[in-house]
């Protein structure tokens, strides 16, 4: 008698009942036994070590690619936030040296005092608003410095990881 059918004599009867393993003749109980222990085992996959770390290895790596570039991405905001405040800032300064200052009270000035404190007014006013763009020209430039320096510095982070990429490739098909 087959171990299942052994198994299967156990569990069912007549009434529904599972039976105990007494119920069943001992023989059969040993022989099913002895012949399930020496049937040959089944059949294992082989599993090739080296294709399962690949396979491990590029699903980790697409995995880092994404969070790689979903960091980039947020540097990328990051940075573009910080750049549209400080040009608002440069702005701010820009329209602030364009409003016209309020005339001073000129009834008790003379002609001359008068054409005096006008062009005064007007060299000041000059003088202010040309600072202010020059400065506006200078934090421009600055910023657009450090956006560049930025920019070299990761395109030369991802140079190095593609080298990275390439000699690890060209030392596996070897």
């Amino acid at each position: 008698m087959e171990l299942d059918a052994v198994i299967k004599a156990m569990e069912a009867n007549e009434e529904g009942q599972v039976k105990s393993a007494a119920a069943v003749n001992p023989s059969e109980l040993s022989a099913a036994v002895e012949k399930a222990a020496s049937a040959p085992p089944a059949p294992v996959a082989e599993v090739d070590a080296v294709q399962a770390l690949l396979k491990t290895a590029n699903e980790l790596a697409g995995t880092e690619k994404e969070a790689e570039i979903s960091h980039a991405a947020l540097c990328g905001q990051a940075f573009a936030d910080g750049a549209i405040a400080k040009f608002a800032a440069y702005d701010a300064q820009v329209q602030k040296a364009s409003i016209a200052p309020e005339a001073p009270d000129m009834s008790k000035v003379s002609e001359d005092q008068e054409a005096q404190l006008q062009a005064a007014a007007e060299y000041g006013y000059k003088l202010a608003h040309d600072k202010m763009a020059e400065d506006y020209r200078t934090g421009h430039s600055e910023a657009m410095q450090q956006v560049h320096a930025l920019a070299a510095s990761e395109f030369i982070k991802g140079a190095a990881e593609v080298t990275v990429l390439v000699d690890l490739i060209n030392q596996r098909n070897r």
